[in-house]
């Protein structure tokens, strides 16, 4: 039998297309996340090529339509704000914990929020990006469940159930978003709001069984 040096079955002017196309594609993708970061809410091609540095016929070749750099936008913004994902205390006063449960979803919101606007928008027609945002939510409403189990195991099963569910929307993106775009709140004044509903629900008197 015999070998074929690997040298021989490497095309180097290939993988040399190969690679300008991928460093072409990272440079859109990047493009539009931070003219949408910026408040472009549907960044051209031309405003994607302007950005990035590459022709805008590159552009249109690197891609079907702009719209999929969209998307491509929007999940690579994941790998972006993996970092403020942190753990938080799950131990401690009540109070103590929803101070820090705010302070970092109020941080993560507020990096998210035009992307995650773009998101939504895309989310109608992609079945990959709804299911990112549905994973999203799952892993928020994990979060709130695991930061105040102590205070949720002290109520009834059908209690405990309602309660979560108002956690879990009191400290949502949603609501989040409600409070800054649609009620033009401050973070501050948004934070105490948030904060507020927490401790309506997880305070002495929330958690008191009947």
């Amino acid at each position: 039998m015999t070998v074929v040096p690997t040298a021989v079955l490497t095309d180097p002017e290939a993988d040399g297309r190969n690679l300008r196309r991928r460093h072409s594609y990272d440079a859109a993708v990047d493009a539009v996340l931070d003219l949408i970061g910026e408040g472009v809410p549907a960044p051209t091609a031309q405003q994607i090529a302007d950005r990035s540095g590459i022709s805008i016929r590159t552009v249109f070749r690197l891609t079907d339509d702009v719209e999929s750099l969209h998307a491509a936008a929007v999940q690579r913004q994941t790998e972006r704000i993996a970092p403020l994902y942190v753990a938080l205390p799950t131990e401690g006063v009540v109070k103590a914990r929803i101070a820090s449960l705010v302070s970092n979803r109020a941080t993560i919101f507020e990096t998210i929020a035009p992307v995650r606007r773009v998101a939504e928008r895309l989310a109608l027609d992609s079945t990959r990006i709804a299911d990112g945002l549905a994973r999203h939510h799952r892993l928020l409403r994990a979060q709130v469940a695991a930061l105040f189990e102590a205070e949720l195991a002290q109520l009834t099963k059908e209690r405990r159930v309602d309660a979560l569910n108002a956690v879990d929307v009191a400290a949502s993106w949603e609501t989040w978003d409600q409070l800054r775009r649609r009620q033009s709140l401050s973070r501050r004044e948004a934070t105490r709001v948030v904060t507020q509903l927490l401790s309506g629900v997880l305070g002495p008197t929330g958690t008191r069984r009947p």
